[in-house]
């Protein structure tokens, strides 16, 4: 009786501090997310004064750098795109979910994130190098 008693316990403590694991990975992996967003989120603002500058630019070129212009342009609204659906789809509560649900859940939506950074990242870089030159 003691034996079962005692392996009781032990699974309890066991299944306790798996819980608390899992807790500590979804807030872990819910900051971790946040922070990528939260450094991009500012060079929204640079990603509209960019696309102002290209257009100013582009009354005054020619055809030919017109249509580079304008690449620079639609690739910087689908850098803003991709961090206006991201910011839209993603569920910060997660209500309903499992822990396990919610670490699935969060490891997708920080690659999609890290992926949303890169895009605007390049976007910025390509239209400040063409406004530099």
């Amino acid at each position: 009786m003691k034996t079962v008693f005692k392996l009781s316990l032990v699974l309890i403590a066991v299944l306790v501090i798996s819980c608390e694991s899992k807790e500590k990975e979804v807030e872990k992996l819910k900051s971790e997310t946040i922070e990528v967003h939260d450094e991009v989120m500012p060079k929204m603002d640079t990603i509209m004064k960019l696309k102002k500058s290209l257009k100013a630019n582009q009354d005054s070129t020619e055809d030919v750098k017109n249509e580079e212009i304008q690449e620079l342009i639609n690739a910087l609204e689908e850098s803003d795109k991709a961090m206006m659906n991201w910011m839209r789809n993603y569920d910060p509560r997660m209500e309903g979910m499992s822990d396990d649900e919610k670490i699935v859940y969060l490891k997708d939506q920080k690659s999609s994130i890290e992926k949303v950074s890169q895009q605007m990242k390049s976007s910025i870089s390509e239209a400040e190098d063409y406004l530099n030159q």
